[in-house]
């Protein structure tokens, strides 16, 4: 008996055997973020990152799970989750980010082969009191 593959399906093949053995999934760096003053502007970043696979194949969708400091918002950019504004009160918020897997490029099968398709991380700002 002899086994025969289209080099397609092949190349195919291989590419899921790649992402499962890789198991491709989304990750938020653990992230010290830099303080903020009351009264000044503040900007910060989060990078979301694929772990074993290209950042470009795929979409980001992020959640915020609590709430900022007052006067502060987010937005995301593709991968980047962005925090800006200027803060009213002093203090020290934890809040949580999830990044969810959207619109991925797959191949047959789940393309994840069981890799969660999100990640959450929980962050802190230290707003000071203005000088």
């Amino acid at each position: 008996m002899f086994l025969v593959f289209s080099l397609s399906s092949c190349e195919l093949l291989s590419e899921e055997l790649n992402e499962c053995i890789n198991k491709i999934s989304p990750k938020l760096p653990k992230k010290t973020l830099r303080q903020g003053q009351v009264g000044v502007a503040y900007m910060e970043t989060i990078d979301a990152f694929i772990k074993n696979a290209d950042d470009d194949a795929f979409g980001y969708k992020f959640e915020l799970r609590s709430k900022l400091p007052d006067g502060l918002s987010f937005k995301s950019d593709g991968r980047v989750f962005i925090i800006s504004g200027t803060p009213l009160s002093p203090g020290t918020i934890e809040f949580q980010v999830r990044v969810e897997l959207i619109d991925a490029i797959s191949g047959v099968g789940d393309g994840f082969c069981f890799a969660k398709d999100y990640d959450r991380e929980k962050y802190k700002i230290k707003i000071l009191e203005a000088p």
